[in-house]
């Protein structure tokens, strides 16, 4: 009976071994990466209080970042950033329900100090929060950290998640300078900045420190 056990427990392992992705996976142009989008749950928007507006207003700006890096792909392309020439698959609707269920009027702040407010294991704490339905392999979600006019300034956690196991491969800090005309715009230009750092040094630094071969 022991062997028995054994031999499952054996099998188990390796079965979730062959299903599981690792920090390597995020670095081979071969395995897929699903885009999860913009998440919002744990963001401040420090300053600048009465242009973001209303309820209603700031709703309609957590929808308009997301839709907008899907509508314009061809300009914010994050595949290009991780070396995905196939592009990414969109898979934003869990991160979008979360948002859509935010109370937004919560994340305006006027403190400055909330620009730094997360540290590693509340992004994975948010990571393991959701319910990735059907989705499976390689998740990366841009996890906003605060959108701060006073430092004019985005600090964004960007995150690999396996989303089988729910776990974090690796997330960084990285911060952006927002650009354009209208809120939108603005904020979105930031995000740009991101993808842009990422394509020409970030992502080959990341690979240096956590790709094993």
């Amino acid at each position: 009976m022991k062997t028995n056990l054994s031999l499952l427990l054996v099998f188990v392992l390796v079965s979730l071994a062959a299903t599981a992705q690792n920090r390597n996976d995020v670095f081979d142009a071969k395995v897929p990466v699903n885009w999860l989008g913009l998440e919002f749950s744990k963001a401040r928007f420090i300053g600048d209080r009465e242009r973001l507006g209303s309820e209603s207003d700031m709703r309609h700006l957590l929808e308009a970042w997301n839709e907008l890096i899907l509508t314009e792909r061809d300009k914010y392309r994050i595949h290009e950033a991780i070396l995905r020439p196939e592009g990414l698959n969109p898979a934003v609707r869990p991160v979008e329900e979360r948002n859509a269920d935010l109370d937004v009027l919560s994340l305006y702040s006027p403190d400055p100090k909330d620009y730094f407010h997360l540290k590693p294991e509340n992004v994975r704490a948010i990571a393991a929060s959701y319910n990735y339905k059907a989705l499976n392999g390689i998740g990366l979600m841009f996890v906003v950290e605060s959108f701060s006019k006073i430092n004019d300034e985005a600090a964004v956690w960007v995150t690999f998640i396996d989303m089988k196991s729910k776990e974090v491969l690796f997330t960084e800090r990285m911060t952006g300078k927002p650009k354009g005309f209208g809120l939108r715009n603005y904020w979105a230009g930031a995000v740009y900045d991101i993808i842009k750092q990422i394509e020409k040094k970030e992502y080959e630094m990341w690979r240096k420190k956590y790709y094993r071969g």
